[in-house]
């Protein structure tokens, strides 16, 4: 074999490999999109379902934005090299390359890279603004409703492991003595119900499931995004607001038939029991009735928990002009030994 030959066979397998090399980086480019809707498409999901995390919401449209601006950069850097093989296909065999190159705005150079670009510059800014709009919402919850109160740290932080708790019970097993205060009070007429610290809205479903006009208070964003999916009634109103206050639901200015504190009493601190009794007083009606639990059992502050009693809260109702009636007393549903329920209707004389 003489030296024109070995030179030929050598352009031809560089030929060959440079051709094979281009047609595997225009099919990676046009992968580029399928990726990037692929990624945004599945992460966008993910941030619907986690609805009860708002961290890993902001992580997964952060990687949605960053994974998006990654693909930019690489598409970027395969046009670059698909660029150079270009240049030494046109170079070394003039007479078999195509130009492509046009003067119509369909068909200038770069114009598929560009559209790529777009595609991706917009999917990850979308990201980053849905990501700026969940961040703002949550803070829009959060801020001013029970500042710094532990309680309230504790049930965004273990939201979902509460609700499957209290999920497990119903209401009639866990308030026997609120459906036979309602009969023997109201009879049967639709009433307007409040339910303040309403958590996943169990309760809340029930109320409204029997034709009652439900009002569910909770000011855990975590607790009501899990009532919400939960118990999708239309009927139910979620509002978010809290004790001792309920500065939001007082300027609507109506009033209640039946004012429901499941669990709640225990988290309302001492010095601002007066002022939530006189809250709930000014929201009920003149024939009402106010149905309170009372947590008997250690405090717990990590959790916000303070004690409570009978005679402590006879004590506070007095000087409102209200009065209490011990009208049911239970084990702890949840199996914890040292702590008990006391449930209390609460009345104008």
């Amino acid at each position: 074999m003489n030296t024109d030959e070995v030179e030929h066979d050598m352009r031809k397998a560089a030929f060959d490999q440079n051709h094979a090399s281009f047609r595997s980086l225009n099919q990676q480019m046009w992968q580029i999109p399928l990726i990037s809707m692929t990624l945004t498409g599945g992460l966008w999901f993910g941030v619907s379902r986690a609805e009860d995390f708002f961290l890993f919401q902001i992580a997964l449209l952060l990687l949605a934005a960053a994974g998006n601006g990654a693909l930019f950069i690489i598409l970027l850097r395969v046009r670059f090299v698909m660029e150079q093989y270009l240049k030494w296909l046109e170079t070394n065999y003039p007479a078999g390359f195509v130009s492509a190159r046009g003067t119509q705005w369909y068909s200038r150079s770069y114009l598929v890279r560009s559209l790529f670009q777009a595609m991706l510059v917009l999917a990850a800014v979308l990201s980053l603004i849905l990501m700026g709009a969940t961040a703002w919402t949550r803070w829009e919850e959060v801020s001013g409703i029970m500042p710094d109160d532990p309680a309230l740290a504790y049930y965004e932080s273990h939201a979902r492991s509460l609700a499957d708790g209290y999920e497990t019970l119903s209401l009639e097993s866990a308030h026997p003595a609120l459906l036979t205060l309602i009969t023997d009070t109201f009879g049967d007429r639709p009433l307007t119900v409040l339910d303040v610290g309403a958590g996943t809205g169990r309760d809340a479903s029930w109320f409204a499931s029997h034709g009652h006009r439900i009002v569910a208070v909770e000011p855990s964003p975590a607790m009501q995004e899990i009532g919400k999916r939960l118990h999708p009634d239309p009927k139910i109103e979620w509002r978010f607001d809290s004790l001792p206050g309920l500065s939001k639901i007082r300027s609507s200015g109506e009033k209640y038939d039946l004012i429901v504190l499941s669990a709640v009493w225990m988290h309302v601190k001492p010095d601002d029991r007066v002022q939530a009794l006189r809250t709930l007083r000014s929201l009920l009606r003149p024939d009402g009735r106010i149905y309170l639990t009372l947590r008997i059992g250690p405090p717990e502050p990590v959790r916000g928990i303070y004690r409570v009693s009978v005679d402590a809260l006879e004590d506070l109702l007095g000087p409102i002009g209200l009065k209490a009636s011990k009208i049911d007393e239970q084990e702890d549903l949840l199996g914890r030994s040292n702590i008990k329920w006391i449930a209390m209707t609460i009345f104008n004389p």
